[in-house]
């Protein structure tokens, strides 16, 4: 439980500073200087955030998986979170399904920020794995 609750908040700041990074770009490309995130829409990032780390839990925590079980695990979890931005984005008026630039700048957004994520927290993950294989052997050989 408590391995669960430490990949989750690893996984939310991960989320939260990605997602932060990505949006802020795509704001000044497509609104210049003067774009402004409101409270409210700080708040939903942040929930987006946190509903992303916990499909994460769900969806990937489990090691255990074959490469082609871990690629369909992982479409379906960008499926879900891709849903979830979508139907948020269109209630607070962040896009309009009228307005195709707008969806491409979320699309974007989640896409880059979903992505890079994942990524980034794999490419931790092999590393982690390499240092604790090299740890071993180099304690069998002692």
């Amino acid at each position: 439980m408590k391995e669960k609750l430490n990949t989750l908040i690893l996984m939310f700041t991960r989320f939260a500073t990605a997602i932060f990074l990505v949006d802020s770009i795509v704001l000044l490309a497509f609104k210049g200087k003067e774009a402004r995130l409101l409270a409210i829409d700080v708040l939903v990032i942040l929930a987006l955030a946190f509903a992303c780390s916990v499909l994460f839990v769900l969806f990937l925590d489990d090691k255990e998986f074959s490469k082609k079980k871990m690629i369909l695990m992982l479409l379906a979890y960008f499926a879900v979170v891709d849903v979830l931005v979508l139907a948020a984005g269109q209630l607070l008026n962040w896009i309009s399904f009228c307005h195709i630039k707008t969806v491409f700048a979320l699309e974007t957004v989640v896409v880059i920020a979903f992505f890079g994520t994942v990524i980034y927290s794999y490419k931790i993950d092999v590393n982690t794995a390499k240092k604790m294989n090299e740890k071993l052997k180099a304690l069998e050989t002692d």
